[in-house]
């Protein structure tokens, strides 16, 4: 009973993921586990976000621990956290002296170090099956802000999100910011852009998407924003169309398989192969899509594309197309034609072969902009915000709130039915309900 209320409490929070593509965290805290393993690496390169919340709030984020472990029955809560933050596992150590069964786990500082399976493999030392989850081997993996949210759970909805923005800005900072606020005006908080013409990321630099419409909103897996000019030359590789992808792969790849000795998948012993994807290009019929089928395994981790690839080519593109083509053909882990059940066995070779992220910074082009992100308050509530129905896997919350309607901070706004995978939403600001369509509600204050 207490398990049920708690992974109800988590579901009407609307709490999913902070860290990745927004999965609801009521499904995992209704595991069973032998493990929580808090992932704390941050290993997205510029981003600080993570590690200012363990700084300031080390005691919430272990109390959301303690929620997850006894929810699952966990009997070990884990703190995988790069080596390198030594003030921060300091504060961890003291925070963990008065807390059972909670141990912090040192990683090293390579990318990506985050990856759930390469957290899980270096913290328990366990190796998730290929095509797998965690949970296949005992464990349940949160982002620090994940739990800093659960841990609030009881008291206050999820409306605001913790962020960094950095990179071609005045003023590179992390703060906590209202849900649906426009990424335009973060960019304003932090000074402005210090370069004419700019685009930016959204997210980390391997991982995170290239936007040029500021007016777009904050959501619930936003991790930060980092502004680049827009002749950088990240900005211009992560912008190429399709087409010119796969024709310059097409042309110019000569199998020298870089992209598949570094790739970190690979390394724990999975059958990804993304030199043999790019391979496919050569192919049409049956014989590409048993080419493409390596693609199945991608983590689109981004390592292959923007730093192992002497070419500069794009084999991750190539592994999203490839994977795209295998789903309208309903083809996937389990009905490939290729044996993804045997066990995998990790390289010989993985410890030498880990990108360090001083030397990824650099292949980025990103020196520059490595600086620090301090903490500051934010002090400004926007005119209006959009708050997306879709911010997280499984269906879009459904509109309870009605145009001209009144609401305060934290008013449950859509919600999902308990038959299906979904989050609640909630509005970030008091004000009036402004729009709503299928996309959005738009709330003024």
């Amino acid at each position: 009973m207490i398990q049920k209320d708690f992974v109800k409490t988590l579901k009407k929070a609307g709490i999913v993921g902070a860290g990745g593509a927004g999965f609801p965290a009521y499904v995992k805290a209704s595991s069973k586990a032998e493990f929580v393993i808090v992932n704390a690496a941050e290993c997205e390169p510029l981003l600080k976000k993570d590690q200012q919340i363990l700084e300031r709030y080390p005691e919430i984020v272990f109390d959301g621990l303690e929620m997850m472990m006894k929810a699952t029955s966990a009997k070990s809560g884990i703190i995988g956290i790069k080596k390198k933050h030594v003030k921060v596992i300091e504060i961890l150590k003291r925070a963990a002296a008065s807390r059972k069964n909670i141990e912090i786990k040192l990683l090293g500082d390579y990318y990506p170090a985050g990856d759930e399976f390469c957290l899980v493999y270096d913290t328990i030392g366990r190796l998730v099956p290929m095509g797998g989850l965690p949970i296949n081997v005992g464990a349940v993996v949160n982002n620090v802000e994940t739990l800093y949210n659960v841990a609030i759970a009881r008291k206050y909805p999820i409306t605001e999100k913790f962020l960094t923005v950095t990179g071609a800005v005045k003023k590179p900072c992390s703060f906590k910011a209202p849900i649906g606020i426009s990424y335009g005006e973060l960019i304003e908080f932090a000074g402005g852009a210090n370069c004419k013409d700019y685009a930016a990321i959204d997210g980390g630099p391997m991982m995170g998407k290239v936007i040029t419409d500021f007016t777009l909103p904050v959501t619930k897996v936003s991790g930060g924003l980092i502004v680049l000019p827009k002749n950088h030359s990240l900005i211009l590789k992560k912008s190429r169309p399709d087409n010119s992808v796969s024709r310059i792969g097409k042309s110019a790849c000569d199998q020298c398989s870089f992209c598949t000795e570094l790739c970190p998948r690979y390394l724990l012993g999975h059958i990804l192969n993304p030199h043999k994807v790019m391979r496919s290009l050569l192919f049409s019929g049956s014989g590409k899509d048993i080419h493409n089928e390596f693609a199945l395994l991608c983590s689109q981790c981004s390592l292959c594309s923007l730093y192992s690839c002497p070419e500069n080519l794009d084999p991750k593109s190539i592994c999203d197309m490839a994977k795209k083509s295998l789903i309208e053909k309903s083809i996937n882990i389990k009905t490939a034609s290729m044996d993804f059940e045997n066990q995998p066995k990790v390289h010989p070779l993985r410890d030498y072969r880990k990108t360090p992220v001083s030397k990824l910074i650099a292949r980025l082009n990103l020196s520059d902009y490595d600086k620090a992100a301090p903490f500051i308050e934010f002090n400004y509530v926007p005119g209006k915000v959009r708050i997306m129905l879709s911010q997280h896997i499984g269906v879009p919350a459904e509109v309870i709130a009605r145009v001209g309607q009144a609401v305060k901070k934290g008013d449950t706004i859509a919600s999902v039915s308990d038959d299906k995978l979904g989050a609640y939403i909630h509005a970030s600001i008091n004000g009036k309900v402004s729009k709503i369509n299928n996309k959005y509600i738009e709330i003024e204050k």
